[in-house]
């Protein structure tokens, strides 16, 4: 049932509304165009034509963004996909639109009351980052074996399939790269990238084959006893004019030698120019990709966001509560969607300006799930950025700058040793010796028996004995 836009009643066949007379009839046409691409992805997802889906999705969501059913298929697309952030940060628009009979709440609240699960996807997207900064520094064994564990515990995050099968064919282990994309193809048949990878691995198979092939045509392989031997299939009897013809063809062979030796060597040379050329045709293709599906999230994030305002700004207390944290979440969760290209950086500043206390709104589960999922992603680069910064600042002495970065540092990776150690000198600096002990008691709890934690006693001792 389509109800009106202007005063909420449930329209009749007719193009105006039976009961404020608004002209109805464009309106209707949006909301069928809406409902028919929410049907195309339906049929696509349930056919596992994961990307197809997304796709429609979206267009549905671009002509009507209250289609909620739309926006709850598209997060439940994105997690079978593996892409669990973007998943919520659907269900949860989803259920700022409509807050009753709302299945976008059930997706929830299983993933609140599940922590085990939700620690696990937050581990396999720390790796899989971890990964792909391996990668650009070109530690592909590394990379690989953490991609391995990804996709281990983590079988549908799709992503972490591709990345691994373009490791194994740049080692030219095709057989294993196209296993590694059969799945893929299992859980998205419409996944472009895949098919474009196995056709790449299906062609280099195909030629070492034919080598192979042609190798052995002309010989029989059999063992005799533990020896192996080659023999031809034909054998012919020798006479003279064989050996004449024999030591004559030697004689072409040893003066072509020198020449016929560079063939491997000109073999590998064009293998190498092809595999360059069929790279260079992926990064193309890859950074085309991107660069729509980047276009896309953009729209589709400024869109939201702006009618999100328009919506919050008559039902939340003033102009610096919820909606503020509302719009820095989102702003955080669309620079997130950017996928290789986003600024950690950048979300950890629209992160750190969400003030939780200004609103009970912003207490809400669902509010603070995708507000510690999004912490969680970045936390370990950013906890790295913030220790720099800190680091540089207490050897300068700048003790006040260096306090405020330590204490970012250990917000976002609370495990981060040498990060608990400068904050506990800073504060020893600082002459607040009861946080100095603390933390320096955390590093000795971390990482016994290493050098700081040697430190650490030493400066507790030196502590306990003024």
């Amino acid at each position: 049932m389509i109800f009106c836009y202007n005063c909420g009643t449930a329209l009749s066949e007719k193009s105006y509304c039976t009961s404020c007379g608004v002209s109805v009839k464009k309106y209707k046409k949006i909301i069928y165009m809406s409902n028919k691409f929410y049907n195309r992805g339906l049929e696509k997802a349930q056919i596992r034509d994961l990307t197809g889906a997304v796709e429609d999705l979206r267009q549905s969501l671009m002509c009507y963004k209250r289609n909620t059913q739309a926006r709850n298929l598209l997060g439940l697309v994105y997690f079978e996909m593996g892409e669990t952030i973007n998943a919520m940060a659907e269900w949860v628009i989803s259920q700022h639109y409509q807050s009753e009979r709302n299945m976008a709440i059930d997706y929830i609240q299983t993933l609140q009351s599940n922590p085990t699960l939700l620690d696990s996807l937050n581990s396999t997207i720390k790796k899989y980052n971890s990964a792909l900064n391996l990668c650009k520094q070109g530690s592909l064994d590394m990379a690989k074996i953490t991609l391995k564990k990804v996709v281990s515990n983590n079988p549908k995050l799709i992503n972490a399939h591709l990345l691994l099968a373009l490791i194994l064919m740049q080692e030219e282990d095709y057989q294993s790269a196209k296993k590694e994309l059969i799945l893929v193809r299992r859980l998205d048949k419409g996944n472009i990238t895949a098919a474009l990878y196995i056709r790449m691995a299906d062609e280099n198979l195909n030629t070492d084959s034919k080598k192979s092939k042609k190798k052995d045509e002309n010989a029989i392989t059999f063992q005799s006893g533990n020896d192996i031997i080659i023999q031809p299939k034909t054998r012919k009897e020798n006479t003279f004019l064989t050996m004449f013809i024999n030591v004559a063809v030697g004689l072409v062979i040893g003066l072509l030698v020198g020449w016929f030796v560079l063939g491997p060597i000109r073999v590998n040379i064009q293998r190498a120019d092809e595999n360059k050329e069929l790279a260079d045709a992926y990064d193309e293709i890859n950074l085309k990709n991107t660069t729509i599906d980047t276009l896309n999230n953009r729209i589709d994030s400024i869109t939201n966001q702006y009618e999100a305002i328009q919506d919050q700004l008559n039902a939340y207390e003033g102009t610096n509560g919820a909606f503020e944290g509302y719009k820095y979440l989102l702003l955080a969760v669309s620079e997130y969607s950017k996928g290789d290209s986003m600024d950690k950086n950048q979300i950890a500043q629209y992160l750190d300006k969400i003030d939780d206390n200004s609103s009970e709104k912003l207490k809400e589960e669902e509010f603070t799930s995708v507000y510690n999922m999004l912490k969680g992603a970045i936390g370990e680069s950013v906890a790295n950025s913030y220790y720099e910064n800190g680091y540089n600042a207490f050897r300068q002495e700048d003790y006040v700058t260096a306090l405020e970065n330590f204490k970012k540092a250990v917000e976002y990776d609370k495990e981060n040793v040498n990060a608990l150690y400068y904050l506990a000198c800073t504060y020893m600096a600082n002459k607040d010796n009861e946080n100095a002990k603390t933390y320096f008691n955390k590093v000795i709890e971390l990482a016994p028996g290493t050098e700081l934690s040697t430190k650490a006693s030493n400066y507790i001792n030196e502590i306990d004995a003024n």
